[in-house]
């Protein structure tokens, strides 16, 4: 199955495309952003498989972005959906899948996911291990700066989603403090780590509100933070 980030600046574009995309047994839609700068933040850490990206956007046009992501070490698919027919050649130029055109034709859409799923060589029943619907117990979807979390809705902060999602992936494995920093901040914490220990100590609140969840970050004093599935 491939995960897929929507970005669009206009809600009903994402609702119209999002009412398509669940029509297929082939994608599983993991994050919906009206805000381009917010998806950036989120894609080296989600890594969806395709990006449907609108175009003309206000904080940083789509081509933009995609020019941005270009520089990353990522391997996803960029399917722009875009109104605009002038800017294809500039979308081809940073290496876009496909270029669609709104209104959108569902078929065509079709054709085009189909396409990327031959190409990687998946069957339509194929999960692969990195899908992002569910890693160990948690299953995660995210929408415009909130997370759910096994179904319940959450509030989270940039950082502390990345967090969570990042000890998710790397389960039971602990990471000290400093070097746990350096990872999602992306910068030598230089001691200064108290940012950190807020953003977990928020987590571990958090987590509390999620139902029957069997989840906890436990801190090995000395050691570092680990994310702990207490049913293992």
């Amino acid at each position: 199955m491939l995960t897929v980030f929507i970005v669009d600046d206009e809600i009903l574009a994402i609702t119209l495309l999002e009412a398509l995309l669940q029509e297929s047994e082939l994608v599983q839609i993991v994050g919906k952003f009206l805000n381009p700068l917010e998806a950036l933040e989120h894609i080296p850490i989600v890594k969806p498989d395709i990006l449907f990206l609108d175009i003309d956007m206000a904080e940083m046009n789509g081509i933009e972005l995609a020019t941005v992501l270009e520089q990353t070490e990522q391997t996803f698919d960029i399917v722009f959906v875009t109104a605009y027919e002038h800017y294809a050649l500039e979308a081809f130029n940073v290496q876009a899948t496909d270029y669609i055109l709104k209104p959108l034709d569902k078929n065509r859409l079709f054709k085009t996911i189909d396409r990327i799923r031959q190409r990687k060589k998946l069957s339509p029943s194929t999960k692969t291990s990195t899908e992002h619907k569910t890693i160990h117990s948690l299953h995660f979807h995210l929408h415009s700066g909130k997370v759910s979390i096994n179904d319940t809705m959450l509030t989270l902060a940039t950082k502390e989603f990345q967090i969570l999602y990042f000890l998710a992936q790397h389960a039971g494995q602990l990471f000290p403090a400093s070097e746990l920093y350096q990872l999602i901040w992306g910068e030598d914490s230089m001691g200064q780590t108290q940012s950190l220990r807020v953003h977990i100590s928020n987590l571990r609140k958090k987590l509390e509100a999620v139902p029957n969840h069997n989840t906890k970050i436990a801190m090995t004093r000395g050691q570092g933070y680990s994310l702990v599935f207490e049913d293992e």
